[in-house]
């Protein structure tokens, strides 16, 4: 017996909708599949400008809170995630100097994000006119910079989406070796950003002369030292050809304002990345500090009778500005070829300065918390703390990849890390660290070892 007309009708419907629904269940498999390939990435930034007065770090000669905002200049904690085959890194870097306790503050943006703490690197610009937070949340600005920090990271991870890559170089001149060698006997007041008879702890109606030998190295402009002038740019933009972030990587100190500064700045690295986003409407910046140990801008407020400038500050940001825009625009991102991303570990140990065996004889090793992240064909690795640049160009050889990057204060501080050739100069920062001579080599060799994981 036939069924009646409508009866065949409804299951013919039926049926056809059951093949509906299972193409449509084949083929949103397969653009969730395509997603999963996909490199993804999303960027925020969060203001961490201090509402009041705050202590700055950086000069060790500064005695009282700042006492105001240079202009419009705004302090921000920048994110930028990244993800491919379910695994994402977050870098974070804040416009501040020596974060301290970052383990504290890469927790708490872990709980937050849900990303691991191994995947998280945490630096900062090293801006000498900023404060230092602790993640031990010892004070008002503390918690303002902890809150701004995870905002940024939970709207970086809500905003992922889709991405296109692609990295260039440039170069600039802005930064300057600082390692000075006086080319004969004079006699001066000692006025370097640490110590001066003239401003600050130290200031007395009754200076004296100093005696300064020919041949000694001071903090100051050494236009024929080494420095890394490359100028290095990640390019991200979304799927659709929108811009959605910048990295910028390039090594020199913020201390274009000296330690009489008493207001809050960006520095030049903050006027750089605020000149970069204005050219492209929806961009995001984030810059990351490199190996700076022995650079530092060519003018600095308080060094060769040079005074704070703020109008000197901007135009070195606009200036480095200009040629990440230049190589930006020459850049056309594209989706990468099953993109992966990896990340590697370790802690390196090396051997601390013998002078320091004395106080306690049985620490012989200053631990050094390393992270290498590679995706695609571009690596980062970190080092907590101001690494000489001769020591980062040899880790950026050493890295397998066509783009590579050095990470300098992130995750952590522990000082200087000058090359084995400046403790027979002298100077600051042979004075000032931990670590022993023979510490550039055997840092090296572990890196390679590290390396060898990505081959």
């Amino acid at each position: 017996m036939r069924k009646p007309i409508t009866e065949q009708r409804k299951h013919a419907c039926g049926i056809a909708g059951r093949r509906l629904l299972i193409m449509a269940g084949l083929l949103l498999s397969v653009v969730v599949a395509g997603r999963a390939q996909d490199l993804r990435a999303g960027y925020a930034k969060a203001d961490i400008t201090p509402t009041g007065p705050v202590m700055m770090g950086g000069y060790d000669l500064r005695g009282a809170p700042s006492d105001g905002i240079h202009g419009q200049d705004r302090l921000y904690a920048r994110a930028l995630v990244v993800e491919a085959s379910g695994v994402r890194v977050a870098f974070l870097e804040a416009d501040v100097i020596i974060i301290q306790r970052t383990d504290i503050f890469r927790r708490k943006v872990s709980e937050a994000t849900g990303i691991p703490v191994e995947n998280i690197l945490l630096g900062d610009a090293h801006n000498h006119a900023a404060p230092s937070p602790n993640g031990e949340l010892k004070t008002d600005y503390d918690r303002q910079f902890n809150d701004g920090l995870i905002k940024a990271a939970k709207e970086a991870v809500a905003n992922i989406q889709p991405v296109r890559i692609a990295a260039g170089n440039g170069h600039s001149r802005i930064g300057m070796n600082r390692r000075q060698v006086k080319p004969a006997d004079s006699y001066l007041t000692f006025d370097e950003n640490n110590s001066s008879q003239s401003f600050g702890k130290y200031k007395t109606d009754h200076p004296v002369l100093i005696h300064e030998f020919g041949g000694v190295v001071r903090l100051g402009a050494n236009p024929l030292g080494p420095i890394d002038d490359a100028v290095q740019v990640v390019r991200l933009d979304t799927a659709t050809g929108l811009p959605l972030a910048v990295v910028i990587h390039y090594a020199c100190h913020g201390t274009s304002l000296g330690g009489r500064n008493s207001k809050i700045s960006g520095e030049w690295m903050g006027r750089m990345q605020e000149f970069i986003e204005k050219q492209f409407p929806g961009l995001g910046a984030i810059y990351v500090q490199g190996a700076a140990g022995d650079i530092n801008p060519r003018e600095v407020g308080g060094l060769d009778g040079v005074a704070d400038n703020i109008e000197n500050t901007w135009a070195l940001g606009e200036e480095i500005g200009r040629e990440v825009v230049r190589v930006y625009r020459g850049l056309t991102p594209e989706p990468l070829d099953k993109p992966r991303v990896q990340i590697e570990t370790a802690e390196i140990l090396l051997p601390r300065q013998y002078r320091e065996l004395f106080e306690n004889f049985t620490d012989t090793a200053v631990k050094v918390p390393t992270t290498v992240v590679r995706i695609g064909d571009l690596m980062w690795t970190t080092f907590p703390g101001e690494m000489f640049s001769s020591i980062g160009k040899q880790v950026k050889a050493t890295t397998p990849a066509t783009d590579a990057y050095v990470m300098g204060y992130t995750n952590g501080y522990i000082g200087y890390f000058p090359d084995q050739q400046a403790y027979a100069q002298g100077g600051y920062e042979v004075a000032v660290t931990h670590l022993d001579p023979a510490s550039e080599h055997i840092y090296l060799r572990a890196i390679a070892k590290l390396m060898m994981r990505f081959r």
